[in-house]
């Protein structure tokens, strides 16, 4: 992993961000295959000077300042807060959250309800993305998500397909959604043995009555690919190429 090399500029930012609350969010649309209407938005988190643009950047600082859960904290209100489809009220959104995050506190049920409530939003429409990472407490993080499914909170496992192992966090937290990373996806009309892969997640996806996204859709034929595996919904430039 690259060594990330921090200015003190840039930390005097990222901490102001933090103090000011003034991140910014912008929200990719989550539609079926077919291009039709999105049924959802997934909120992604900008810092609001160009050093902090990249959400990567963000939370490298955030982790070398030992800060993640605030900041998780803080883009998850204000992911709520900027939604421009409040008002729409078959439209999901879909939040990003780190387990640490859960684990600790930062968001739990009934802070995400009042957030939710105070922006108009009911919990069934909102999509916490859990990306699996090294857990301090597996069983604490598992007692805050059972408080959010009582609550009425819905789950995603993000970037399936990359170097980390979903495996445990599909058979545990049983999501509505299973999220397919980008770069497992772009390479999947060429790869055979993907599209296999595909396939066998689609059917355990159908057996616990959860929907497949698959991101990072760029083009008609990848598209194309994906609609005959029999993955519902998508993400990417091909949708939003703005």
């Amino acid at each position: 992993m690259a060594t990330l090399t921090i200015g003190r500029r840039t930390m005097r930012e990222f901490y102001r961000m933090l103090d000011t609350g003034s991140v910014n969010t912008i929200y990719q649309p989550v539609v079926p295959i077919a291009g039709s209407p999105a049924i959802g938005y997934e909120a992604l988190s900008r810092g609001p000077v160009p050093a902090l643009a990249s959400p990567l950047t963000l939370f490298a600082l955030a982790s070398h300042a030992s800060v993640a859960p605030r900041l998780d904290q803080l883009c998850c209100r204000r992911a709520l807060e900027n939604f421009p489809m409040k008002e729409q009220s078959d439209v999901l959104i879909f939040i990003n959250l780190l387990p640490e995050t859960l684990e600790l506190g930062a968001v739990d049920a009934d802070k995400l309800s009042a957030w939710a409530q105070a922006n108009g939003l009911t919990p069934g429409r909102v999509v916490l993305e859990i990306t699996e990472r090294a857990m301090a407490n597996p069983s604490r993080f598992y007692a805050q998500v059972a408080r959010l499914r009582q609550a009425g909170f819905r789950f995603a496992v993000d970037d399936i397909g990359t170097g980390y192992s979903n495996l445990s966090l599909l058979s545990d937290l049983v999501p509505e959604f299973f999220k397919l990373d980008l770069d497992f996806v772009q390479l999947t009309r060429a790869r055979p043995v993907r599209q296999l892969l595909v396939e066998m997640l689609v059917r355990f996806a159908g057996q616990i009555g959860a929907m497949i996204v698959a991101e990072g859709i760029e083009s008609s034929a990848d598209a194309e690919v994906f609609r005959l595996l029999g993955v519902h919904l998508a993400q990417g430039f091909l949708y939003c190429p703005a």
